[in-house]
């Protein structure tokens, strides 16, 4: 199928909105590490990088990583740290101008080593996994364009490196328009039976909810999504993290940009500037729904702890003051007896774990 060349326009909202979620997190993600003990070398990696640019001069990726590793430097303490920039771009035309957009970045990154390569993905990929094995913390960009890159050997390749987050694009719209187009869908995770509730506007929701079809048996790991909606089509990216706190960092920031999605995923009609004289038409369906789950689970007795609530809002694109207010919610509506137990990743952390408490007076 062919590809289109995305870099001959200047960037369009959505793929502004996109590169804002990289950003966003990149911000997130780097302090968490740089100042790491059990860390000698911070890795990003940027597989399909473009020419750095788009034809106005607003910055693509690459730029966002260089500017973000500038903003950080000074603020390490860790001053034997190692930092890596890898990027790879296969169209001979955009590979150089991303070399010159390079080079204009490295006098203002002393000491950060940058590779580059011109290559396939697939090659590029085997010949950089390596490195991101030991007392490294990776950061995986991976903005291809369409939806067969990701495979499902990649996928498991990556879930399974230690330390390491992942931030894909899909063109999912692909996926809700060809649904009988066996070409496309051997590439992704998704089954028949997601194509009865799949629509344009949740398409890509439903294809992130597969992807954890594909973690192998055994592994503990969080996926986050977030829709972009480009016209009348909707596109996507798809976060991984082994470890809470990266979930947690991604979640933050997708809930500052709107939640799952940059649009109206769930036609709730809320315009914040005229609210409603009722407080519950205000509440986007995902919290709403995500409070009744909550709801049932405490009640039925599957989230014992604050530890729970916690994960379950995690895994449910939630973050943690939406367990908390769903709660404080059920001790409002007298469904629990009144308690504050902590749910962040701070207590998560910790080796207390503070039990829910019923209004029986029981613990669960």
């Amino acid at each position: 199928m062919p590809r289109r060349n995305l870099h001959e326009k200047p960037f369009d909202e959505a793929t502004k909105d996109k590169l804002e979620l990289y950003r966003g997190y990149l911000r997130e993600w780097l302090p968490v590490f740089i100042n790491a003990p059990s860390v000698d070398t911070l890795q990003i990696f940027d597989f399909f990088a473009g020419p750095g640019l788009d034809v106005t001069g607003n910055p693509g990726s690459p730029v966002i990583a260089c500017d973000e590793i500038r903003n950080v430097l000074d603020q390490c303490n860790k001053r034997h740290l190692k930092v890596c920039l890898y990027f790879n771009e296969y169209a001979a035309d955009k590979y150089q101008k991303l070399l010159d957009c390079l080079n204009a970045q490295k006098p203002y990154l002393k000491g950060v080593a940058f590779d580059t390569k011109q290559d396939d993905f697939h090659d590029t990929f085997k010949r950089w996994q390596p490195l991101m094995q030991g007392r490294v913390a990776n950061l995986l960009f991976l903005d291809q364009n369409g939806v067969d890159q990701i495979t499902k050997p990649v996928f498991q390749s990556i879930v399974k490196i230690p330390r390491t987050d992942f931030l894909f694009f899909v063109s999912s719209a692909m996926v809700n328009r060809f649904k009988e187009n066996k070409e496309i869908c051997e590439h992704l995770p998704i089954k028949k039976e997601d194509f009865s509730s799949m629509n344009g506007q949740n398409v890509h929701r439903i294809l992130a909810n597969a992807y954890p079809r594909w973690i192998p048996d055994g592994v503990q790991y969080f996926l986050g999504s977030f829709s972009i909606k480009k016209g009348a089509n909707v596109y996507g990216l798809v976060f991984g993290s082994g470890h809470p706190r990266g979930i947690d960092k991604f979640l933050q920031v997708a809930w500052k940009h709107g939640g799952d999605a940059n649009f109206d995923i769930d036609k709730d009609g809320i315009d914040p500037r005229q609210p409603s004289l009722f407080a519950q038409y205000d509440k986007p369906t995902k919290i709403s729904e995500f409070e009744k789950t909550l709801e049932k689970e405490v009640l039925n007795g599957t989230l014992k702890t604050n530890k729970d609530l916690y994960i379950f809002a995690l895994r449910n694109g939630m973050i943690a003051s939406h367990a908390r207010d769903a709660l404080k919610l059920m001790v409002k509506n007298g469904k629990l007896p009144k308690q504050t137990p902590p749910v962040s990743y701070d207590a998560w952390k910790k080796s207390d774990i503070v039990s829910i408490q019923l209004c029986t007076g029981k613990k669960k």
